[in-house]
């Protein structure tokens, strides 16, 4: 189970604002936390359903799917690294785009909404039997 700190652990180390041993400040985990709680929202608004809802504490568990996790981390290390003053590398932008592009592509895969016209009518045209038997008639 990921908790909102090691997304935020991993955000900031992508970014290269702390690194593995390092204890981070109360004031920009909570700031982390809001950035992360605005970016999903906006995830959620663009059609990017992985059930989010909000986190409160930095051991709140996060309320998504295990696969996401590497997505948001290099999301949210783009997102937070204006407010630390440094550039995220151009490795970490290329696996936030790829990051995006497949939880869309398992969002829409698991999309199963399904059209039905039960409603119209079956027409004239309608044969039964095989093309075959409607060839050779």
């Amino acid at each position: 189970m990921t908790q909102a700190i090691d997304i935020i652990r991993a955000a900031l180390q992508h970014s290269r604002v702390v690194d593995a041993a390092a204890a981070l400040d109360e004031n920009d985990t909570a700031d982390a936390i809001k950035s992360l709680n605005a970016m999903m929202r906006a995830w959620e608004a663009d059609g990017i359903s992985l059930g989010w809802s909000d986190v409160v504490a930095a051991t709140d568990a996060m309320p998504t799917p295990p696969e996401a996790d590497e997505a948001i981390g290099y999301n949210l290390a783009i997102r937070l690294a204006s407010r630390f003053g440094v550039q995220v590398g151009a490795d970490v932008v290329s696996l936030a785009s790829s990051g995006v592009s497949l939880l869309r592509a398992l969002t829409a895969s698991s999309d199963y909404s399904r059209c039905s016209y039960g409603d119209l009518p079956a027409g004239n045209a309608q044969r039964t039997g095989s093309w075959r038997e409607f060839l050779y008639r």
